[in-house]
Order: C-alpha cells, then sequence, then structure tokens
C-alpha cells in the first residue's frame, strides 16, 4: 500500500507523491463529470489538481536548481558549470512562464 504523507528528505519521492495526488483527484473530477455534478464542486476538484501539478512542478525546479548549483560549486571544469548555468538560466523561464501564465488566466 502506497504512503499517504508526502516523503521527507527524499525529493523524487516527494515528486512522485505529488503527481499521484494530482492523478487521484484527477479521477475524482472525471468520476464528478459522469456523475454530472454540480460545476463548483467539479471546479473545487479542478483546482486540488491544479495545485497538486504545480507543487510538482515546484518542487522539480528546486531539485534540478540544487543539483545545478552543486556542480557549479563543486566542479573544476568550466564548459561543465557553463552546461549548468545555461540550466538554471532555462528553469528560470520556465519558472517565469508559469508565473506569466498563472497571473494571465487570473486576470
Amino acid at each position: 500500500m502506497k504512503s499517504t504523507k508526502s516523503p521527507v528528505g527524499d525529493p523524487r519521492a516527494d515528486v512522485l507523491y505529488r503527481l499521484r495526488c494530482a492523478a487521484g483527484h484527477l479521477k475524482a473530477v472525471i468520476e464528478m463529470a459522469e456523475n454530472e455534478q454540480p460545476c463548483e464542486k467539479i471546479l473545487h476538484q479542478l483546482n486540488a489538481v491544479q495545485a497538486a501539478l504545480q507543487a510538482a512542478g515546484l518542487r522539480l525546479i528546486s531539485c534540478s536548481a540544487h543539483e545545478s548549483e552543486i556542480t557549479i560549486m563543486f566542479s573544476s571544469s568550466g564548459p561543465e558549470r557553463s552546461v549548468e548555468l545555461k540550466k538554471l538560466k532555462s528553469l528560470y523561464s520556465i519558472l517565469l512562464e508559469k508565473s506569466n501564465h498563472y497571473i494571465e488566466v487570473v486576470k
């Protein structure tokens, strides 16, 4: 049986936990739509799906940034550090896109 608590200290397990939460909420959304539940209830469940997906995405970005930070700090290879800096720039762009998309949707 799968744990219902988010794992502490294991970033990959935490991401999987959050994705499973999103999958569970999405399953509930589909069932509610099939059963013609009120839109308000379905939207509430959709918010839970979005929150779980956003948490998983942010955790992925955080983990990747941390891995890049370690490489940049401890690698003696200039090209390797350069690759990691480019990765960080890409992660930052993804984070900004997510933020801008959220702002546009809320308007």
